[in-house]
């Protein structure tokens, strides 16, 4: 039978040390872990707040906005084929429209001030009068948005931009000669064409 060797105080210092070493390092590894997960939780969070900012983008679905009428602003007994989104914005630049009829330029008309602009042949209450018997007393709305999006560094960046939406009119409207489907909302960008019902007037929109 083999003699039980005895350890040595020095041994027992050594065991201890590795021991101590061993639970440092695994100490540090946890720390280590630690801080991955709080980075990626940070990144995480950061990520959900960015898609929470993307949802925040409006539907421009067709989504019964015709059939929420708000009573017209003016108390004339009108209703409005519309209502104004949460994201409306008045614009800063200097948006324009200017009529042609064939080769025939006429007088431009400014889209400023407000963020709205019904277009139509009720002298009452449109902003854009077309006086044309196929063009809708409320045929079409030009409404400004504020969109924001989030840039490759995490920026919010804001963007005010212009959309038009057919108003349900008896003959459309068109968009670079396509026929608008009623109650979308469709963004315009500059150079843009409309025109309203069978009215050969076209209306170029154009920011300077």
């Amino acid at each position: 039978m083999g003699k039980h060797k005895q350890r040595s105080t020095s041994d027992s210092s050594s065991i201890r040390k590795k021991h101590k070493k061993k639970h440092h390092h695994h100490h540090k590894k946890e720390v280590k872990l630690e801080h991955v997960k709080k980075e990626e939780y940070q990144q995480q969070t950061q990520t959900q707040q960015q898609q929470e900012i993307i949802k925040e983008k409006p539907c421009f679905e067709a989504s019964g906005i015709l059939a929420q009428y708000a009573e017209n602003a003016f108390g004339n007994g009108k209703v409005l084929k519309f209502t104004i989104p949460f994201d409306a914005k008045i614009p800063i630049a200097n948006w324009q429209l200017f009529p042609f009829k064939g080769t025939e330029s006429l007088a431009s008309i400014p889209l400023k001030g407000k963020s709205v602009f019904l277009i139509g042949k009720d002298k009452e209450i449109v902003d854009i009068l077309v006086e044309n018997i196929s063009v809708s007393k409320q045929h079409c709305v030009i409404q400004f948005r504020e969109i924001k999006k989030v840039n490759s560094q995490g920026e919010v960046l804001s963007y005010i931009k212009p959309y038009a939406m057919d108003l349900e009119s008896t003959n459309g409207t068109y968009l670079n000669e396509h026929q608008l489907e009623p109650a979308r909302y469709y963004e315009l960008l500059e150079e843009d064409v409309l025109r309203f019902g069978k009215s050969d007037r076209e209306y170029v929109l154009i920011k300077s």
